[in-house]
């Protein structure tokens, strides 16, 4: 008997996605993280307030680890990142993730020493922040982008850079991660370029030795990752290390946007313009002027499209505004400016990497007349001037970050939640009870997946959001990403009225192929490295912990059942261990079923081909979740979310 094609796509859909979505919520058992559970709304309180608790934490770890150090007389070796230890033992956990198919090992660092070592006279600050930065050979670009834009303001540096002991090489940061202040801390091991002199080298006056050092390993120039423009000043390799700490690996800090650095380091919140769908040019340049003295900074980036440079700017790259002003010329015409800087410090050797165009350094546009009005001098050090205009013809995106004081309040709440393969708004919606008038600023996120990158699992989350009157069918704003790629988090800032809103979550999920599934990803690295995963999932089990749920079971054995094919990645000895009788569980979904269960024997042949085909679609059948959060900053009290399905 034949069924007829919508037949065949009734029962396509049902198999491919009528299985429940499912999301691994912790990856270890959960009585292992009984105390990272988490409520699932978090009280209306101010943010200097989680500022404060982490920023005390910090300063008491600190102050811990110095009595320690004092009472065994020995400086701080920090046990959970020590890179000393990791980088002599070649396991190099501290500079790549679990993944290390497209790693280069030729480029690791040559040596690893601690700070009085590698500088004659250390500091951690020399010039109040205000030393130059520049990138080591990491692909960090966005965060030092962003931590340029930063350093503009020695205040939020300050609160950053919280507790340190030099003597005892223990320094302590706290950085902002998923609507929340996090605290950690770092010795001062940092890693060199060169490696150490031979033993070999036959030296008894040991002249040799400390004149290789002093020319090889000594200073910032002798730094394997970023560095300070200043020969002995040290807070910025000792602040990437922190940040590569709490992320599990330096690795983890390739790519990124310099808008996300700045909300890393602030828990300010960055808007996206397209410099070329600016609708007011006007009300983007009073902002920009502005820098240095408001609650905004900004950054820029050339885009995610091509390699090499256009117009002597790197592509693929982020850039740092340092400043913006209007002036006169000599001739009595105004003339807007903006002063950019690029992180890497300095041209590249082929000379490119800062703007060519008018006011560029050597352009004619400097007569004597401007050169003294803005006491501008040319020079090679990744600073350089350009127009307004030309900036928004040559950015792509113009990353715009909101600071936040004590004036404001922050309310949020996160859920997991199911993804349809349509990729339309959701049932599941967040239902906002605002107290008064007033300025808002919406900010819907995914959790940062940079925490637990080889974990983030087969699935890529593209969010959007629209805001209503509760009760209204017509939105009042529809929110969605402006850049592809840039995909963390969707806000909008506007004036509401008192009343009762709905933010409606739209979810877009895509299968990247590239990505093993979690439970697979788990499996193999227990195996291979289960040092690493170790950190990665404590990282992964404390994020998913704020949706209020914890995976139970037993995670290899329920992965297992699920998708007895997943086996086939993992190495003879441990498949043998997770199942006695493994070739059972690797058997194909399309293997012979017995003919009890095959069906009768007088189905015609186009109907057997049927089923076969419709069986073969179902071995990747669709079930991703999300978790995701909604967070609400405004200039009062009493906001309140909770969360429907009606």
């Amino acid at each position: 008997m034949s069924i007829s094609s919508q037949e065949i796509l009734s029962k396509f859909w049902f198999n491919y996605c009528g299985r429940k979505s499912e999301n691994v919520l912790s990856i270890f058992p959960p009585e292992l993280h009984e105390y990272l559970l988490a409520d699932i709304a978090v009280p209306c309180r101010l943010p200097s307030a989680t500022y404060d608790a982490a920023a005390q934490k910090c300063q008491d770890d600190v102050q811990a680890i110095v009595r320690e150090c004092m009472r065994t007389n020995n400086k701080f070796s920090d046990p959970e990142f020590d890179i000393d230890r990791d980088f002599s033992s070649n396991d190099d956990n501290c500079l790549f993730g679990i993944i290390r198919d497209d790693v280069d090992l030729g480029d690791r660092p040559g040596s690893v020493h601690r700070v009085p070592w590698i500088f004659e006279n250390p500091q951690f600050v020399s010039n109040g922040f205000n030393s130059d930065i520049k990138q080591g050979n990491s692909k960090n670009c966005w965060w030092l982008a962003g931590l340029a834009a930063v350093s503009r303001r020695k205040d939020l540096l300050e609160r950053i850079c919280v507790a340190r002991d030099e003597n005892c090489g223990v320094y302590g940061f706290v950085f902002y991660r998923d609507g929340e202040w996090i605290s950690t801390v770092v010795d001062d091991n940092l890693y060199l370029c060169e490696k150490d002199i031979s033993s070999d080298i036959y030296d008894t006056t040991g002249r040799m030795s400390l004149t290789y050092r002093k020319h090889k390993q000594t200073g910032s120039d002798a730094l394997f990752f970023a560095k300070c423009g200043g020969t002995d000043e040290t807070w910025l390799p000792l602040l990437e290390k922190a940040f590569a700490k709490v992320h599990g690996d330096y690795a983890a800090l390739d790519s990124g946007w310099a808008g996300t650095a700045v909300e890393d380091l602030t828990g300010g919140v960055t808007t996206v313009i397209r410099g070329d769908m600016l609708l007011c040019k006007e009300r983007l340049w009073c902002e920009l002027l502005a820098i240095g003295e408001g609650n905004l900074l900004f950054s820029l980036s050339t885009g995610s499209q091509g390699d090499g440079y256009r117009n002597g700017l790197a592509l693929r790259h982020d850039y740092t505004v340092l400043d913006a002003i209007q002036v006169e010329d000599e001739l009595g015409d105004t003339v807007s400016l903006v002063k950019i800087r690029n992180p890497w410090g300095q041209r590249c050797p082929s000379g490119y990497g800062d703007w060519v165009g008018a006011w560029s350094d050597g352009s004619e546009s400097w007569t004597p007349f401007m050169m003294k009005k803005l006491q501008h001098k040319f020079g090679d050090d990744g600073t350089f001037w350009m127009s307004f205009q030309d900036m928004l013809d040559n950015f792509h995106c113009i990353y715009k970050t909101r600071l936040f004081d004590q004036q404001w309040t922050i309310t949020q709440q996160w859920i997991n939640v199911s993804v349809p393969w349509l990729g339309d708004y959701l049932k599941k919606r967040f239902i906002l009870k605002l107290p008064q008038d007033g300025m808002v600023v919406l900010v819907l996120s995914q959790l940062d997946d940079r925490y637990f990158q080889d974990l983030r699992g087969e699935y890529e989350f593209t969010i959007h959001f629209a805001l209503r009157l509760l009760g209204k069918r017509t939105p009042i704003c529809q929110v969605q990403p402006v850049h592809h790629l840039d995909t963390r988090s969707v806000n909008c800032e506007l004036t509401l009225e008192a009343g009762t809103y709905e933010i409606i979550p739209k979810i877009v999920a895509e299968r990247d192929e590239l990505y093993m599934p979690v439970e697979k990803m788990v499996c193999l690295a227990a195996y291979m490295n289960p040092a690493k995963l170790r950190q990665a999932g404590r990282s992964y089990d404390l994020a998913h912990a704020k949706a209020g749920e914890i995976d139970g079971g037993n995670l290899i054995t329920t992965a297992a059942g699920k998708d007895p094919t997943f086996m086939q990645v993992l190495p003879t000895r441990l498949k043998k261990d997770l199942s006695g009788s493994y070739p059972k569980i690797m058997r194909h979904d399309t293997e012979s079923k017995p003919a009890s269960e095959s069906g009768s024997d007088t189905e015609s042949d186009s109907d057997t081909a049927t089923d076969t085909t419709t069986d073969w679609d179902t071995k990747h059948t669709w079930s991703p979740s999300c978790v995701i959060g909604l967070r609400v900053l405004a200039r009062f009290g009493g906001v309140e979310i909770r969360v429907t399905d009606d």
